[in-house]
């Protein structure tokens, strides 16, 4: 597969890394298999032929049989019960797999009464049991449990749809069982077979073959991280990278996510502070990112200065009006009716934000700074990197700001605006930290993190926006509101104004188009009401999507995984009254969101901002051309670890955790589907970008 479908990779590396980590794997494998099948063989007087022969002994072996069933049920629903009501609520990825041990130990003691209760209910009565010659009542119902475990697994995966999973593995599983099938059939089942057994050496070809695979495996473990056989592996193999990633979690010495086998990429096994990735202390003398060499130290961040400096209200007139902000989750950019889209092709999905864009101004190149809600909203709103925010722990999927961050509303606030947050999602609890700075913050209604992906928001909180526009109508008061429209994010919910009619993948996608229109009908409803009561000819309205959401462009699905262009492109509709409509093309990311509308109401911007004002591009002014960054940070969800940068429609990405480099010219391949990295024509651009993403990796945090 991975010779086959896999580019660039070296045909002898693959075989040795495929044939070390399988045949280890294999090697394990029958040793255990072996050892349990002659355990329970001898745990039986006279073996399976005595279960054969002797019905009484049969009876006892099928009634213990059905005991062990009756108890791993119990345990099953016991611990699936519990697992749902305490431990699926739990951010700490330790304290679940603590409290899921701890289940399963609880469940151990009423799980064994139950089986021994249940061994003796049905002993007398296994005699009713068929018994088939050559199987036995045990035999039958050996079968009978596997035949109900693959049932299982198939109803299982039917409940998702098995498209958008990796099933990989369980193919390459289900592979190494045919083959291992197959393998006895021939030698024990077979005259040939059973001939050629007798004739050979099993001690010696045993050893022959174990040494064999431990040399493959000692010569797969030497291979340089930079070899292209491990984006082959990556890209096209089915179990392999599986197989390579519990390689390198089990040779991690030093316990830090890094190995320095197998392509691991750690320079120092020895030291938990030196990993790639890590944060490279400069003029230590100490390489701790795994980078070449130290960190240089710097008087400056390496981020250039402000493209605009916001200029003194009578230079260019202070907006004085209001500024109203609608989220939409997981909008990808090019799902906008004016981006050329439409379900059915023609009709477009977004007629409210159309419209929006057909008044001001529409970012066409627009980039969030991290692939997902938890790290891109904290990034928008304090106009930092992920990796520059101050964190309760940053390693946790939903952590808490910390006090010291800031965000744009405080500097909108002493403009005079009154900040007024209205949401009802599990992530903007007031707590959270990213409500620094607001005067009114609700979350009512918001649902826990398991039942939100089955929320349908928009009809309970609208509602409540409408009601605050209507009030600061008649009040007169100056507002900056923001509010976020969930829908579009997984999993995906039929409205009957919106009726689906496809299945599988394409009819997820089909339902995560009508989400999309469905937040447009609502955000229109809010649009509707500026109109009424006359705001909207002193009110701007933002428009955004905090990161996209893939559909197998590069097989993955949903969001959060990387920072590929589907899950990191997003819309950005900037409407102020008096301004002409624009389309920007230039490339700016929503990390400069909160610099722009500072400068709009001509405030000064934070020393912590690391956006830039957009309000030249808004004005119709070309932007001076500037790199965008964006973070894969990795997390209790998503270990992965990426970083990227895009500068001039090229695009390079650090896969930190793969140890891997990918470089894409976005104008000739913008769904980034062709690696430029190991072309030689490729080699100037991809030292210029390399040198900027390094520095941008290394810069001293400023928390």
């Amino acid at each position: 597969m991975v010779l086959a479908h896999g580019s660039g990779g070296r045909p002898f590396e693959i075989l040795a890394l495929a044939a070390g980590l399988y045949g280890t794997a294999g090697l394990l494998a029958g040793a255990f298999v072996g050892w349990a099948v002659a355990t329970a063989i001898a745990a039986v007087p006279g073996g399976w032929r005595a279960l054969r022969e002797d019905r009484d002994l049969d009876g006892r072996a099928a009634a213990a049989l059905l005991g062990l069933a009756a108890a791993a049920l119990i345990m099953a629903v016991g611990a699936g019960a519990a697992h749902g009501l305490l431990v699926a609520e739990m951010a700490s990825r330790k304290l679940a797999v603590i409290a899921t041990a701890g289940l399963a130990l609880a469940f151990c003691p009423v799980a064994a009464l139950a089986g021994v209760a249940c061994a003796r209910l049905v002993v007398r009565r296994t005699r009713y049991l068929p018994a088939p010659r050559g199987l036995g009542a045990t035999g039958l119902l050996l079968v009978a449990f596997a035949t109900a475990g693959l049932l299982a697994f198939v109803a299982a995966l039917s409940r998702a749809d098995w498209r958008v999973l990796d099933l990989g593995p369980l193919w390459s599983a289900l592979a190494a069982l045919l083959l291992a099938a197959g393998h006895a059939i021939f030698w024990y089942g077979s005259a040939p077979g059973q001939r050629l057994r007798a004739r050979l050496p099993r001690r010696g070809l045993g050893v022959g073959v174990t040494v064999a695979v431990l040399t493959l495996l000692g010569l797969g473990s030497q291979i340089g991280e930079t070899s292209p056989s491990y984006a082959a592996i990556t890209d096209a193999s089915w179990g392999l990278r599986l197989a390579l990633k519990i390689a390198r979690h089990l040779t991690d010495h030093d316990h830090d996510g890094y190995s320095a086998l197998f392509g691991g990429g750690d320079c120092d096994d020895s030291r938990a502070d030196v990993f790639p990735g890590a944060e490279d202390i400069p003029g230590d003398g100490i390489d701790q990112d795994c980078q070449g060499g130290d960190a240089q130290p710097v008087v400056a961040s390496p981020e250039p200065a402000p493209a605009h400096t916001p200029a003194a209200p009578a230079q260019h007139g202070a907006f004085s009006g209001n500024i109203l902000i609608i989220a939409i989750d997981a909008l990808r950019a090019d799902r906008l009716g004016v981006a050329g889209y439409g379900r059915p092709p023609g009709h477009s999905l977004t007629p409210t934000l159309d419209a929006l864009a057909q008044r001001g101004a529409r970012f066409t190149h627009v980039w969030a700074q991290a692939p997902n809600t938890p790290r891109s909203f904290p990034s928008l709103v304090t106009s930092r990197y992920p990796s520059e925010i101050a964190w309760q722990k940053q390693s946790l999927n939903y952590s808490n700001l910390l006090p010291s961050n800031h965000t744009f509303f405080e500097p909108l606030a002493a403009a005079g605006l009154h900040p007024i947050g209205i949401f009802s999602h599990f992530f903007f609890t007031a707590d959270r930290g990213i409500s620094k700075g607001f005067a009114e913050w609700s979350d009512d209604g918001a649902k826990s993190i398991a039942d939100s992906n089955k929320d349908i928001a928009s009809p309970r909180i609208v509602p409540r926006v409408i009601a605050r526009l209507r009030k600061a109508a008649q009040t007169g008061e100056r507002f900056v509101l923001w509010t976020h429209l969930f829908e579009p994010h997984s999993s995906y919910m039929e409205h009957p104004e919106f009726p689906t009619s496809l299945s599988g993948v394409q009819g997820l996608e089909e339902k995560y188009d009508y989400e999309i229109a469905f937040a447009d009908l609502w955000a229109g409803k809010i649009i509707k009401t500026l109109e009424e009561t006359k705001l909207d000819r002193n009110t701007a309205v933002v428009v955004f999507g905090d990161h996209g959401e893939a559909w197998g462009e590069h097989k993955r699905y949903f969001h959060g995984q990387d920072l590929t262009e589907e899950q990191l492109r997003v819309p950005l509709l900037v409407v102020v009254p008096g301004e002409k409509p624009v389309v920007v093309d230039d490339e700016v990311g929503l990390i400069d969101m909160g610099p722009t509308l500072v400068d709009l109401v001509g405030a000064a911007p934070l020393p912590s901002f690391h956006g830039r004002s957009l309000l030249p591009a808004i004005e119709g002014k070309p932007l001076p051309s500037r790199p965008i960054f964006a973070e894969l940070l990795p997390s209790t969800a998503t270990p992965s670890h990426e970083v990227t940068v895009i500068d001039g429609a090229k695009k390079l990405t650090h896969k930190i955790s793969e140890r891997r480099w990918e470089l894409f010219d976005l104008a000739d391949d913008p769904r980034q589907q062709k690696n430029l990295a190991d072309q030689p024509a490729s080699r100037a651009l991809l030292d210029e970008l390399r040198a900027k993403l390094v520095k941008f990796e290394e810069r001293k945090r400023q928390n």
